[in-house]
């Protein structure tokens, strides 16, 4: 007998063993499979992972939570487009956001799909496999769902969703904070919640296809002027900066360059854009941030149908005005009387005050050259170098010399190592560690002199010895000193750059290596080397001015002050007070010691700027400094105050690597006619 086949024995079977079943029990009733349900816990996780997005501005994983129907008639590029947008054009920096509570909501139902057959065509089986009663036939066609639904149609039932409210809140730079009080509509799909888009959510005046545009309006840079009136800085109505005194202080005011890309990395939150006018040097770069002024900005919503409104609205702040203590005359003078070195500056403070008269550099440096290519006059201007455009009376330093020698004998008196009374040989020669030290030209005085004549003579072989006295009595007391009176540190004055410089302590040995690679310690060499300003020492001269000015005024070393007064564009004025730095821990009857020994330099027959002030009239106390280099040609140095015993004045004045130069013969000079130009004044 022919066994059955396979296939139709296991259908037999089967048949068999339904029959028992029917049987044993009746057949229940068929019930529907549970469609899948989202949570509404689950809701609460999607909005904070799409507010997260937005806040990241990860905008491709924000569009994923998009709901199936907006992703498929919202292009993602749209969505990005315009969240970018409003981050572009109001600046955020920053986005947060609180999440309320969800609520049910009823929503209308989407129009149902174009519908499509449900059934796959039934593929031809293999005859050789099957009955024949069991083939179909290969001319059938699918089985069709119901009658077709017409596109459009909506489905049955509203859909329910969940309305959470949100509030946004973002950090601007164009508009400050803004928020925003808005609701996240999300839509079941699946098991998993969507949001539902529209460009209402950023802002609903924006419609259903709006987009956002930005209006901005530059400020006018604010003007540099004199307290006397003198203008130094202005902006003309073609918008172009100039220079109206030319080569005058020409490094002190600065000039501006237009902003590239490297400044938007700090000055684009400030509203600074491709090529607007910012500060290079001088105090077109200290005072930038308020000369510049801010710009207005406007941001409206464009609706593809209707009228653009306004949203948000700053208005420009048009640059302050900024009114400094140069006095023209001195600047002038001072500048006039350097102009024809290859380098030197020229400081000059007012002691009572700190206030800041005159800085002058050479060589000379006309801004008009940056912003104009000409003179006002339309003379054309060649290019300018680093060195003219430095400032050498406050952002340069070089060592001090001999003009170091008053703080020496200030540490002395200060320890009590040395007085009024005490006298030391001035010698051609001093040894020390086995080096031998010079005077000038191995001149001297003999074996027992004060100090006052001393300090005339400008004797190395006596305040060497003085500063190792010192050491020997405190190891720190002459740095401590030098750091009091302002060294090695900024001055603080507002609006201007300025150079720290080096004072050559204790803690700068310790992170600094020595010539050979090595750190070692402070030592007595370093002491005797700071004694006389020289060593790893560098000062500017506006530092010197500054430390002379608190010699002669009691003490009171100032903050040294060049912009008195800020008017701003809505008429309020900020005064910028007179500020003390310190008190120098010295007494009275020391610094007037001090004073008398600087007098000495002018007064005395051999004082080393005798010849530079005789006839002057006026009683003048300073100390020249002729300051090795380290070539052939030394830094000329005269620091000076007066009257000595009432200073009004205080100008310090350095040549640098001048030919056979020494600081009474050279600057000296230099400084008499600063102070001749002054007191003519008066």
């Amino acid at each position: 007998m022919t066994s059955p086949p396979r296939a139709l024995l296991l259908v037999s079977l089967a048949a068999l063993v339904l029959s028992a079943c029917s049987i044993s029990e009746p057949e229940p009733s068929p019930v529907p499979t549970p469609a899948p349900r989202a949570e509404q816990a689950d809701a609460i996780l999607t909005v904070h992972d799409f507010l997260d997005a937005w806040a990241d501005g990860a905008y491709a994983r924000l569009y994923a939570h998009l709901a199936a129907v907006d992703r498929a008639h919202v292009p993602g590029a749209q969505v990005r487009g315009l969240l970018y947008s409003f981050d572009e054009l109001a600046h955020v920096t920053h986005l947060t956001a609180e999440v309320g509570d969800p609520v049910p909501v009823a929503l209308p139902p989407e129009p149902a799909p174009t519908p499509g057959p449900t059934t796959e065509p039934t593929s031809t089986p293999d005859a050789s496999s099957a009955p024949t009663s069991a083939v179909a036939s290969p001319t059938a066609e699918p089985t069709p769902s119901a009658s077709p639904v017409p596109p459009g149609t909506p489905l049955d039932g509203p859909i329910v969703g969940l309305a959470v409210p949100v509030q946004l809140h973002f950090s601007t730079g164009n508009f400050g904070e803004i928020d925003l009080s808005r609701q996240l509509v999300l839509v079941p799909e699946g098991t998993q919640w969507a949001v539902r888009w529209t460009p209402r959510l950023l802002f609903p005046e924006l419609g259903e296809d709006g987009h956002l545009e930005l209006q901005r309006e530059a400020p006018v840079r604010g003007s540099i002027v004199g307290l006397d009136g003198t203008v130094w800085a202005e902006t003309r109505d073609d918008g172009i900066r100039v220079y109206p005194q030319e080569w005058l202080a020409g490094q002190t005011i600065g000039y501006v360059g237009r902003a590239n890309r490297d400044d938007l990395v700090s000055l684009e939150r400030d509203g600074v854009r491709l090529g607007d006018p910012i500060g290079r040097s001088g105090l077109e770069l200290g005072a930038d941030a308020l000369l510049r002024g801010r710009p207005g900005f406007t941001l409206t919503a464009v609706p593809a149908d209707g009228e653009q409104v306004t949203l948000y609205q700053r208005p420009v702040e048009q640059g302050a005005e900024i009114a400094v203590t140069l006095r023209r005359s001195l600047q002038s003078t001072a500048q006039s009387q350097i102009a024809g070195y290859n380098e030197a500056g020229t400081a000059v403070i007012d002691p009572t005050s700190g206030d800041v008269w005159a800085l002058a550099s050479a060589p000379v440096f006309n801004p008009n050259a940056m912003t104009l290519g000409t003179t006002l006059g339309g003379q054309e201007l060649g290019a300018t170098t680093y060195n003219m455009r430095l400032s050498h009376a406050a952002l340069a330093t070089y060592p001090a010399g001999s003009s170091f020698k008053v703080f020496t004998l200030a540490a002395a008196l200060q320890t009590g190592v040395a007085g009024p009374s005490t006298r030391m040989s001035c010698n051609g020669t001093w040894v020390y560690n086995g080096f031998t030290f010079h005077n000038y030209e191995d001149h001297h005085l003999g074996t027992s002199v004060d100090l006052k004549a001393a300090m005339a003579f400008s004797c190395n072989t006596t305040y060497m010895p003085l500063s190792i006295r010192v050491y020997e009595k405190d190891p720190t007391a002459l740095t401590d000193l030098v750091r009091d009176f302002g060294f090695g540190q900024l001055s603080g004055i507002r609006y201007l750059p300025e150079a720290r410089g080096i004072l050559p302590d204790a803690h700068y040995f310790e992170i600094t290596k020595r010539w050979d690679g090595v750190y070692r310690p402070y030592n007595g060499f370093d002491q005797v080397q700071l004694a006389i300003g020289q060593g790893s020492y560098l000062g500017s001269p506006m530092q010197l001015a500054n430390a002379y000015a608190a010699i002669g005024n009691g003490g009171t070393l100032w903050t040294p002050r060049i912009v008195a007064e800020v008017r701003h564009a809505d008429g309020t004025v900020e005064e910028v007070p007179n500020e003390v730095q310190r008190q120098i821990p010295l007494t009275a009857e020391q610094l007037a010691y001090v004073v008398d020994t600087m007098q000495a330099v002018v007064d005395y027959s051999y004082g080393t700027a005798y010849s530079s002030f005789r006839g002057f009239g006026i009683p003048v106390a300073g100390k020249s400094g002729t300051a090795e280099t380290g070539g052939p040609n030394p830094d000329a140095w005269f620091p000076a105050i007066a009257p000595a015993d009432d200073p009004q004045i205080s100008v310090a004045t350095v040549l640098v690597r001048v030919p056979l130069a020494t600081g009474g013969s050279d600057a000296a000079p230099l400084v008499r006619r600063v102070m001749a130009q002054y007191f003519s004044e008066r």
